[in-house]
């Protein structure tokens, strides 16, 4: 008969509790998980925030200077130069030596032939020395824009990276930009990081045909003027101006047709009406832009629109056919024209829609 132990001896030794083992096994799948990160930012490409930084959490996030960034950089640095001040040549080596007090700005090649363009905050005649790369050069000619306060200076040099301006329409609050800045202490350029606080910032609610309507806000208040910044697939987005201490940006489809009245020998149009653009602003619903100004004349005696009939208190609808909404003014119609040109308004007047033919 088999005998049967009746006795078992006490042990200290417990079984693992299901608390523990849940424990184990979140210990476990973060050495895991930590593992398989290590090893994928071994073999993938670095993306452009470090997710792991708690700085991410406040407004100072830390971007990681990745390898597309710097050839970002490389690739514009060709196209921007310095501008300073004029500076007496050093006899012993037949050249000026420039530093951060002589620097007024930067500047940007947008031909072949020798021009470029900055702002009038740096330079407002040709009293002012180009450096390129390892080269200076003498302003031999200068035009302004009055309508953008841009600046186009000629230097007797051929250019060989003109700025590319790829125009974007998909500019987004929030965006991050670089900047780029040439630097007195060093051949290489400087650039820095920003962000687009707002896309379509007024200065005034009540905007004039004739004059820039509107600007790219930057969130940071950097003095850097005349700037290009880029958006990181490379696209031009603006020109840097300040502003009422308001660091902000002349926008990418001004600067183009700028550029173009320049290189057609254009004159820009002049419509000559104040307006409010009821879209862009707080306590309104309704569309296109009101023929409005409280104290000035909404309709400028003897201008165009003067001539062409029309009148105070007209909703402007269309230009071209073209509807006027949110992100394209009656400004940024009219200034894709040039003078001589004929468009035909659609306007609202008194409930009823017409339509009037301009000869800018």
């Amino acid at each position: 008969m088999e005998e049967k132990k009746h006795f078992i001896r006490p042990t200290t030794n417990k079984p693992p509790s299901l608390v523990n083992l849940t424990f184990l096994a979140i210990f476990f799948g973060f050495i895991a998980g930590f593992i398989a990160y290590v090893f994928a930012r071994g073999i993938l490409p670095i993306t452009e925030i470090d997710y792991l930084n708690l700085n991410n959490l406040n407004n100072n996030m830390k971007i990681r200077i990745t390898q597309p960034l710097i050839d970002k950089v490389t690739e514009h640095e060709g196209s921007v130069a310095g501008v300073y001040k004029i500076k007496n040549t050093i006899k012993t080596i037949g050249q000026p030596l420039f530093s951060i007090n002589d620097y007024l700005g930067s500047a940007v090649v947008v031909t072949t032939d020798g021009w470029l363009m900055t702002t009038d905050q740096v330079l407002n005649n040709n009293e002012g020395v180009i450096v390129l790369g390892d080269k200076y050069y003498l302003v031999i000619d200068f035009i302004k824009d009055e309508f953008t306060s841009l600046v186009f200076i000629k230097i007797d040099a051929k250019l060989s990276k003109p700025i590319n301006f790829q125009i974007t329409e998909d500019i987004r609050r929030g965006e991050r930009l670089i900047g780029l800045i040439d630097s007195p202490n060093s051949r290489e350029h400087s650039f820095f990081t920003t962000i687009i606080s707002e896309n379509h910032y007024v200065l005034n609610k009540y905007l004039n045909t004739d004059s820039l309507d509107y600007y790219l806000k930057l969130l940071d208040n950097n003095n850097n003027l005349a700037s290009p910044y880029f958006n990181f697939k490379g696209n031009l987005l603006g020109i840097n101006y300040l502003i009422n201490n308001e660091n902000v940006l002349i926008p990418s489809e001004y600067i183009q047709q700028a550029i173009k009245h320049l290189l057609n020998n254009t004159v820009r149009p002049e419509l000559g009406l104040w307006y409010l653009d009821l879209e862009n602003n707080a306590g309104f619903i309704k569309k296109g832009n009101l023929v409005y100004h409280p104290t000035f004349k909404a309709v400028k005696a003897n201008s165009v629109a003067s001539k062409a009939g029309l009148k105070y208190l007209d909703q402007i609808v269309s230009v071209n056919n073209d509807i006027i909404n949110n992100n394209n003014t009656l400004t940024s119609i009219i200034q894709k024209y040039r003078k001589g040109d004929i468009i035909i308004l659609k306007i609202s007047r008194n409930g009823i829609e017409q339509d009037i033919e301009i000869t800018l």
